[in-house]
């Protein structure tokens, strides 16, 4: 059994002064509009919650009413290898029942809408991470003590994949139930824990580089300042393919330790913007108390 380990690498400062320049001219952007995508499809799981809108022009004043591209106000089409999706007018998003994702198989979304009297088309391939993720713990791991008990996750990987994502939610977390006690933050006050609350309710870790392709077993121990609440949790572990890794990892950094802005990796073609990945999913839940 292998024990991932976490190095954090610190980069001296002065490496990176006057490396680059860090000002966008945002009066030279033409605005074009795009087929805004979040698409996400998992392995065993029928297709859902797929969410198709629009971007807006810089300093615009966004309508959310019309922030969804619809079939009615928009022509809107959606298939996955040809096959349609319906849409829900509750919660905005497009579904298949009849489609089951299937571990390994190539999966073709094409979307086609009109935006501003304009009929765009996107589309982008996923293709499903292999059969071989499995969460080899305790799906229920039960009550833990706070920073005495430690909350560890066994897998098998799966052949190829480059990516494991642990989404970890506080389901219980409120004012009341963080814990003002932790050993990471001082000084903290209901005030601030309610400023600044999702930032603690939501937190994750990733791991990536691992040799998927052997039979060996990986052993993550989850950080304990990922853990602020009292009470319930769930850490949803997805093994994602390379649409996954590369949103994951590119969608929130687009500008270098020099300065210098960058695109993050695009994987809609034509008109579109967004995400189209694949993972296959698992869901460990515990309690955590003093």
């Amino acid at each position: 059994m292998k024990t991932l380990k976490i190095f954090i690498i610190i980069i001296l400062p002065f490496l990176f002064l006057n490396c680059g320049d860090p000002n966008v001219d945002l009066n030279s952007v033409t605005y074009e509009p795009k087929i805004a995508v979040e698409g996400y499809i998992y392995a065993n799981q029928t297709v859902a919650n797929i969410k198709i809108m629009r971007n807006y022009r810089l300093g615009s004043d966004v309508n959310l009413n019309k922030l969804y591209l619809t079939p009615e106000d928009n022509s809107t089409s959606v298939t996955i290898n040809g096959t349609a999706l319906q849409f829900d007018p509750l919660t905005k998003t497009y579904y298949n029942n009849s489609i089951l994702v299937e571990p390994g198989k190539t999966y073709t979304l094409e979307v086609s809408a009109v935006i501003d009297g304009k009929k765009l088309q996107t589309e982008s391939v996923t293709t499903v991470p292999q059969k071989g993720f499995s969460i080899l713990s305790e799906h229920v791991l039960g009550t833990l003590k706070y920073n005495q008990e430690p909350i560890v996750i066994t897998y098998t990987p799966s052949a190829g994949t480059e990516i494991y994502l642990f989404s970890i939610l506080a389901r219980d977390a409120s004012v009341s139930s963080f814990i003002y006690t932790n050993p990471y933050v001082t000084n903290i006050d209901s005030v601030d824990v309610r400023k600044n609350i999702n930032d603690y309710k939501m937190q994750y870790q990733a791991v990536s580089e691992i040799n998927s392709n052997t039979t060996s077993t990986y052993t993550l121990k989850i950080d304990a300042f990922r853990i602020w609440f009292y009470g319930s949790y769930r850490i949803a572990v997805y093994a994602g393919d390379i649409n996954f890794k590369n949103y994951f990892f590119t969608s929130n950094n687009v500008e270098e330790d020099d300065g210098n802005f960058h695109e993050p990796i695009q994987v809609l073609k034509g008109d579109g913007i967004g995400v189209f990945a694949s993972a296959i999913k698992d869901t460990i839940v515990f309690n955590i108390i003093k």
